[in-house]
Parts: structure tokens; sequence; C-alpha cells
């Protein structure tokens, strides 16, 4: 099943580009996804806890978008390795970029937050191979997928797109001797996290990734909320916003834990909110 899958992909990245056949290329993901409709309950369930007075339609309609959204993120992921670098073109404004630029000139280390939106893998290669223009180095943390066979593809397209890879088994110390060597690291944090830490997301009590909060006390470095909206097709606009502020380190560990923790969430609500339809509203965000 997963070598299939696998050919399945390798077939779409033939035929992708960013002309008629990209265009073709995203239809047939369309198309296959409203069809199925992958995990459209929890799609449902969780456009109604974070909007309880949405109508039914609008929901249905921001699913469908959603969709959309993820079969153009396909199409553009397997259409920029042809030309990696084309990403430069498809990145058509980046506000407040003097925000990593300040980082990048002190070689201070920072740990860049986001969340399953827009094109969240698009905007990782962009940055990936900014940062080699400028002499500095970023990872990117990466959950493996269950299927081996497609987790290895996947990260392969990552690293033809110039995006150096961390397996998220490393310890969070030997994140954050890179953060204090001055290295860039980024990740998402928009999922259900495996700890008991009950902070609230989007106004609902929801279990967290305290990875990058750990990351940013131990290491010393800020915290870079980033997102990217996609404008149009092959067409993205990114941006930086001001680092979280780091709670008072006279405070106790948990509760400065739990500060920075609900400030990251409060950055990713933020994303959603301007744009419903960019989030991947497919994972389980709310599970107890």
């Amino acid at each position: 099943m997963s070598k299939a899958a696998v050919r399945a992909i390798k077939l779409f990245e033939h035929l992708s580009d960013t002309g008629t056949r990209g265009r073709i290329t995203q239809k047939i993901l369309s198309g296959l996804l409203k069809l199925i409709h992958p995990r459209g309950k929890v799609v449902d369930d969780n456009l109604r806890l974070a909007y309880p007075n949405s109508p039914k339609q609008w929901r249905k309609d921001i699913r469908s978008l959603m969709y959309e959204n993820l079969a153009w993120t396909i199409t553009e992921i397997l259409a920029l390795q042809r030309e990696p670098s084309k990403i430069f073109d498809w990145i058509k404004s980046v506000k407040n970029i003097e925000i990593p630029d300040k980082l990048i000139d002190a070689g201070k280390g920072a740990v860049f937050m986001s969340g399953h939106f827009g094109n969240w893998e698009i905007m990782a290669a962009w940055y990936a191979q900014y940062t080699k223009r400028r002499s500095h180095q970023m990872y990117v943390i990466a959950q493996a997928i269950h299927d081996e066979d497609v987790s290895e593809y996947i990260d392969g397209l990552r690293r033809n797109m110039g995006v150096d890879l961390m397996p998220s088994i490393y310890s969070v110390q030997k994140y954050a001797h890179l953060l204090k060597d001055g290295n860039h690291i980024a990740l998402l944090n928009d999922v259900a996290g495996t700890n008991r830490m009950i902070v609230p997301f989007m106004g609902h009590d929801a279990t967290n990734m305290p990875g990058p909060a750990v990351m940013a006390m131990l290491s010393g470095v800020p915290i870079v909320p980033v997102c990217i909206y996609r404008n149009a097709p092959f067409e993205h606009e990114i941006e930086f916003f001001p680092p979280i502020e780091m709670p008072d380190e006279k405070l106790p560990r948990e509760e400065r834990l739990r500060k920075i923790i609900l400030d990251c969430n409060l950055a990713i609500e933020n994303f959603i909110r301007k744009r419903p339809e960019l989030w991947f509203w497919l994972h389980k965000r709310w599970r107890p």
C-alpha cells in the first residue's frame, strides 16, 4: 500500500508544473479530496467548536476551500522539485523581514513557530534557501509519518527544496545546544500534545506541544511566530511577527511554560481567524 502511494505521488510529481499540467494536477487532487472528504466529521466538529454560531453551509464551504488549499499545497511542492530556486518567484512579499534579518546579523539563534497553515512546506523551503544565501543555518524539526516509505519520500522532497531536517526524537537539550550556537530551528506547533498541560486553543481547552517553550527557556533565544498566506496559485505572502514575550524568570517554571504556550497558541489563532480556509482542520486538535 505504501509503495503504491509513493508511485502515485511520483506520477503527480511528473505531471506537476506551474502551467496547465499543474492546474490539472490540482483539479484531480481537489476533486478526489472533495469526493472522499477525509475526516469530514472531524473537520465539521472542529469548525463547530471554534465557530459555534457558524451556519452549516459556511462550514461546508470552509471544508471545500481547505481541500482546495491542500491540493494546491501538494501541487506546488511537486512542481518546485524541478527548480527549487523558483521559490523566490513565488513569494511575492515578506512582511517584517527585519525580524529574522536582525537575528541573522547578530548570529543569534531563534525558534520559528508556525502551524499547518497555507503552504507551510513552501514557507520552510523559502526560509531554508533564504538563510543559506545569508550564510546561516536553519533546521526544520520533522515529525515522521507512520508509513515509512511515504515518510522517506516526503523527506526527500523537502531536502530537494533545500530544507535541512532534524527528527523530532532528538532531546530538547540537543535542540537547545544548536540554538545557543546561533542556529535557527523551525517547527509546527498546532497539534495536540502528549503531555497533560491543558492550555486553551481558540477558546477551548487542549493538550499542547511544549517544545518551543522549553527550547526557548533552555537556550534563551526568542520564539518568532511566522505564517504564509496564499494569494493565488504559486503566489504567497509570508509574515513574521514580533517575538513571543518571555515571562519573568522569577516566576515558577510551570507558570512560565504555560504563559509561553498560551501566547504561542494565540499567535496561531490569529493566523487562523484571518483566513480559516487555510488551516488544516483535519487534526484532532481538541482530543481528550
